[in-house]
């Protein structure tokens, strides 16, 4: 048995993409292009960014080129959730002592909780008025934080091309949640009304590239199986659980935490139904289970 990337794989053929900047890694076609001198990557802290970047130094070492890797990392939530900052070091560093020969840095960004996307209440708020969502611009404070500093760093570090690691939502067959996100449902429908390539995409003067947006996590989880990464993966964090989310415990926030300190839970271990905890630790545990399995029936 083996991981469905077919959607992913067909969208670089029907768009023509260049075949010489896909790189075969398992099931999943990963487009990366040698000439390119300097990459950002998109890195949370979280499984999906961070083994894409693993994946993404593993091709820099194995062809033996220069390409630099620049860690665009955006500290967000920091009241709620203080562990994120020094959570997204550690696994920037643990990436770095695998790929010794791999130039990397890391850049920081900062984006403040007061508009963040759940933060914000805008005037008249309704269904075309959503929580968070600027009226004159249109996407929340935290997404336009994101855009603008990928912006600056591809005009500071003069970056060929920016990766960012968002996967496609498993089918609500495999795994429902209340909050699972609404923009990132791909099939083959949608992919057929799309005009360009998801996953391949032309900056302004830069590449702009998203090897999973149509691969389910369960694929991602098996990487660090298949690779003897599971010491990189215990280093991740995708939960979003927080105060917010459970007011009566066990998170702390910045006031009381203390990193390496104090117990850091996720929402499984807090309430043993998904449906009350954050979507990215439920679809994290589904996609852990669906990769063993499918792995163990390969």
């Amino acid at each position: 048995m083996t991981f469905d990337c077919s959607l992913s794989n067909s969208s670089y053929e029907q768009y023509n993409i260049d075949k010489r900047v896909l790189h075969q890694v398992d099931e999943a076609l990963y487009p990366y292009d040698p000439q390119w001198k300097r990459i950002g990557v998109n890195v949370s802290g979280g499984a999906d960014s961070a083994v894409g970047s693993s994946i993404l130094a593993e091709l820099i070492e194995k062809n033996g080129n220069n390409t630099e890797l620049y860690f665009l990392t955006n500290v967000r939530v920091w009241n709620n959730r203080p562990w994120a900052g020094p959570i997204s070091v550690e696994v920037y560093e643990k990436i770095r002592s695998m790929f010794p020969n791999v130039k990397m840095q890391r850049i920081q960004n900062f984006i403040p909780p007061e508009i963040e996307e759940g933060s914000l209440m805008t005037e008249g708020e309704d269904s075309e008025n959503p929580r968070g969502i600027l009226s004159e611009i249109g996407i929340s404070g935290d997404r336009l934080c994101t855009i603008s500093f990928n912006r600056f760093a591809v005009h500071t570090y003069k970056l060929d091309a920016v990766y960012n690691f968002i996967t496609n939502n498993p089918s609500d067959q495999q795994f429902e949640h209340r909050s699972k996100p609404h923009d990132r449902i791909w099939n083959a429908e949608r992919l057929a009304n799309t005009s360009v390539c998801p996953q391949f995409l032309k900056g302004e003067s830069h590449q702009l590239v998203h090897p999973w947006k149509l691969i389910t996590k369960d694929f991602i989880l098996g990487q660090y199986y298949r690779r003897g990464w599971e010491d990189l993966l215990n280093t991740t964090r995708s939960c979003e659980g927080d105060k917010v989310l459970f007011p009566e415990g066990p998170f702390e926030d910045f006031t009381t935490y203390q990193h390496g300190v104090s117990p850091l839970h996720e929402c499984h271990e807090v309430d043993p139904d998904p449906e009350r905890g954050c979507y990215w630790c439920a679809e994290r545990n589904w996609a852990k289970k669906r990769a063993k399995d499918t792995l163990n029936e390969a």
